[in-house]
């Protein structure tokens, strides 16, 4: 079956040597538990699906509930399926949130969730749609965000948090040879954040030992700045997780590190490698999809306010949506706070004085040749112009 459909893939080379590598890495897998007489959490899933199929196993159950549907595999919605079969007007009743959807690699399937009837019979669907983790303005920009995958069901979401202006901040970064220090970044924008809150924290401290909650969050583990030693603060309790960690989790403040474009960006390229098609469910259709959710996670672990860290020259495409949807709630600054002329064209480049190419002062975006605009200067005091 794996060679099969390698042979439907780009690089069929490529595909077949992957598909012999991970077939020998399975029988070896399978050995393995053989001879320790043991099986494993997808073994549990199949013998319990064929004894309720085949009735050796009599169900007792006329409601069947089922949480976080949206990471549901075809191995598990089966074992659903035949308890739901076996007794007659069973109901089952699925709580999921598909824009939450972030567990491919572990075999989920968005589409049973999304077409529910097909899979489970007619329905009737409820929705829950008022959030109390993130504030108003993260709440309208995520939903914009997300829904930008016309396959992701639509929903209206509303906040029990009043929104906090400007509360989308993206900060880029430069390095030497392009390759920002994001560990160095992070602890400097903690240190400011600690300094900022103590300033004002007769508006947040209940007591004399209260901290405020930020938690640092990053695509993968290599990215981790505190290597398990995590910085102590005064006005601040700091954390560090994976984007996947983070889900079903909150903060008050996020800082996000390395939006940006690469391999192991975000959205990472490697995720959508086709050879992973070769053992995980289809893909779909909508580029890069379940990598938007998981950035969608992110973003909405926030309470107060999110911080985007970017590679100033390559800033992800989600930040340049982000700074579209967002409008005057999204601020591009400095490590420092200060805010930088942000680029009305890209959103995510700002703007730096250079001379045109006849001798003139512009304003252009520093992303340049990427984005092209220009604006412009008044002439100063003193300049001698020339019209022909």
């Amino acid at each position: 079956m794996l060679l099969e459909r390698a042979n439907s893939l780009h690089d069929k080379k490529r595909a077949r040597v992957f598909a012999q590598a991970i077939w020998k890495i399975t029988e070896a897998y399978t050995q393995k538990l053989k001879d320790d007489k043991r099986i494993d959490f997808d073994a549990m899933i199949a013998n319990a699906t064929s004894l309720v199929e085949e009735a050796r196993y009599k169900s007792p159950y006329s409601l069947i509930l089922v949480d976080e549907f949206q990471d549901i595999s075809d191995s598990r919605a089966n074992l659903i399926k035949a308890l739901k079969n076996q007794k007659p007007f069973s109901k089952i009743f699925a709580v999921g949130d598909d824009w939450q959807s972030i567990y491919r690699f572990a075999g989920s399937d968005i589409s049973i969730f999304t077409q529910f009837e097909a899979n489970f019979g007619a329905s009737w669907q409820g929705r829950l749609e008022t959030t109390y983790r993130c504030n108003q303005v993260i709440a309208d920009a995520a939903a914009g965000f997300i829904q930008r995958n016309p396959a992701q069901l639509r929903k209206a979401v509303r906040s029990a948090r009043p929104a906090i202006a400007r509360s989308i901040r993206a900060i880029p970064i430069t390095g030497e040879r392009g390759k920002p220090d994001f560990s160095q970044a992070c602890m400097r924008l903690l240190e400011r954040l600690d300094r900022f809150l103590g300033g004002i924290a007769s508006q947040w401290r209940t007591n004399s030992g209260a901290k405020l909650k930020v938690m640092v969050l990053w695509r993968y583990n290599l990215l981790d700045p505190f290597a398990g030693d995590l910085p102590q603060f005064e006005n601040i309790e700091v954390s560090g997780l994976s984007f996947h960690r983070a889900k079903g989790l909150e903060a008050d403040y996020t800082i996000l590190l390395d939006v940006s474009e690469g391999e192991y960006g975000v959205p990472s390229r490697i995720e959508d490698d086709e050879l992973l098609n070769l053992v995980m469910p289809q893909p779909e259709t909508f580029e890069y999809a379940e990598e938007r959710r998981l950035f969608y996670v992110a973003l909405t672990r926030a309470s107060r306010g999110v911080f985007l860290l970017m590679n100033g020259r390559q800033p992800s495409r989600y930040v340049r949506e982000l700074g579209a949807i967002a409008g005057v709630n999204f601020r591009l600054e400095t490590i420092d706070g200060e805010a930088l002329p942000q680029c009305p064209t890209c959103h995510v480049g700002h703007l730096i004085e250079r001379k045109s190419r006849s001798g003139g002062r512009i304003m252009g975006c520093n992303q340049y040749p990427e984005c092209s605009h220009t604006a412009q200067l008044p002439e100063r005091s003193g300049d001698v112009t020339r019209t022909r």
